[in-house]
């Protein structure tokens, strides 16, 4: 068997060194066009993914977030918060945690202060401002005006979405064009009638966030007559966390409180986890007709190359080499134009491409989006290029192989 391949080894090199360089060239560079974009295109949708994904935890979410009862008994709240948290930050790799009060309430603004105002419902939050920029970046991302402080009580933050004009991108939901400074009213699902001051304005281009209004928490205590209380606690782990390490805290966490709803930030991924599943099938269908085009490139390379070599083909049968050499030289060659195309692919793409879109992240509204490259993407993608060239290089070899030999010689 090795000497079968030494020998098929030997006719494929003295066929490629002797073929037409500017064609074995193309070749290659069609083959490594071919894994680029094979390759690209996962990248850039993975990376759409992983952006999404970022910006939910580092915005909405965190790592895990702790919910109040579900059974037996439906409970509104999550009961003695303040202990609980002590105990959850005591675990190793845990950075922080924030409470939050889900409040409902309907908004109102006079705009032109002529007495019409604009009514919009939102989810209205009350958070911890101190504990909440432990746990999220929001704070960073205040258009207007300033984040909330710890001892607010008449002052609100309010999403970019809730605020519309120059800041939201759906006006007719909004409440038309609040700005800092401008004061709103809430009437609270609980009938508690209130007047607010404008903090500040958020914009992270998340909409779960930016549809939201913000309370402190010692604020929206007031509102529902509630002390050491939350309606929900969100728990930051270190970066970097795999998503074993997220199965194991949130299993931690359970054994500390096992009446409560344990969630991860997955779960509240919402029909992004659709978008999600969507590029992925795009990647996939481009991906197929990269690798098809190859495949086709690569038939065609090989068919020419066993038509204008019948009559060699017919001697070397004819002088005792073996079928299965003959077919093995040509799929050596196949192999080399993929492996070659592969090469100079993954030197694009980590030596240039990659970090170039590192320096120059697609700007679109819902982050920076990089090529963010998987090594099993990778190494799928070069399996099934120089898979995809070898069964394309063995169907014409192989019916040429199979030919009678006389009519190889003499056409």
């Amino acid at each position: 068997m090795f000497k079968d391949c030494k020998i098929a080894f030997f006719l494929a090199y003295k066929s490629i060194a002797r073929g037409n360089k500017a064609v074995i060239f193309l070749v290659v560079f069609i083959m490594s066009l071919a894994f680029i974009n094979l390759i690209f295109v996962s990248g850039i949708l993975n990376g759409f993914i992983v952006t999404i994904a970022k910006q939910v935890k580092t915005y909405y979410t965190a790592n895990i977030v702790v919910n109040p009862q579900e059974e037996p008994i439906k409970k509104d709240y999550i009961i003695h918060v303040n202990e609980l948290q002590e105990q959850i930050e005591s675990m190793p790799g845990v950075v922080a945690t924030a409470r939050h009060y889900k409040l409902a309430g309907t908004l109102s603004f006079d705009k032109n202060k002529n007495g019409k105002l604009k009514f919009i419902s939102a989810e209205i939050l009350g958070i911890d401002p101190d504990k909440e920029k432990l746990i999220n970046n929001a704070y960073q991302k205040v258009v207007d005006g300033y984040y909330l402080d710890e001892l607010d009580r008449d002052e609100i933050l309010i999403g970019a979405e809730i605020a519309g004009g120059e800041y939201g991108g759906l006006d007719f939901l909004s409440l038309g064009g609040v700005k800092a400074g401008d004061k709103i009213n809430i009437t609270f699902g609980n009938g508690i009638y209130k007047t607010y001051r404008v903090k500040g304005i958020l914009q992270t281009n998340l909409d779960f966030v930016d549809m939201g209004a913000y309370i402190s928490s010692k604020e929206a205590e007031s509102v529902l007559s509630v002390y050491n209380n939350a309606s929900q606690i969100l728990v930051k782990l270190k970066d970097g966390v795999s998503e074993e390490t997220e199965n194991d805290y949130q299993n931690e966490i359970k054994k500390l409180a096992p009446n409560l709803e344990i969630r991860k930030w997955t779960d509240y991924m919402g029909s992004l986890k659709d978008i999600s599943k969507s590029f992925n099938s795009i990647a996939l269908m481009v991906g197929i007709i990269g690798l098809t085009v190859a495949a086709i490139t690569i038939f065609i390379m090989i068919y020419i190359n066993v038509v204008n070599k019948r009559r060699q083909i017919g001697i070397l049968k004819a002088i005792g080499i073996k079928q299965n050499i003959i077919i093995l030289s040509y799929i050596f060659q196949a192999m080399f134009y993929s492996v070659l195309g592969v090469i100079i692919g993954l030197f694009l793409i980590f030596s240039l491409i990659g970090p170039y879109f590192i320096r120059n992240p697609i700007k679109l509204p819902m982050g920076d989006v990089g090529l963010a490259l998987e090594n099993n993407a990778v190494i799928l993608g070069i399996v099934s290029l120089i898979l995809a060239s070898v069964i394309a290089g063995l169907i014409p070899s192989w019916n040429a192989a199979r030919e009678n030999i006389l009519k190889a010689i003499w056409g």
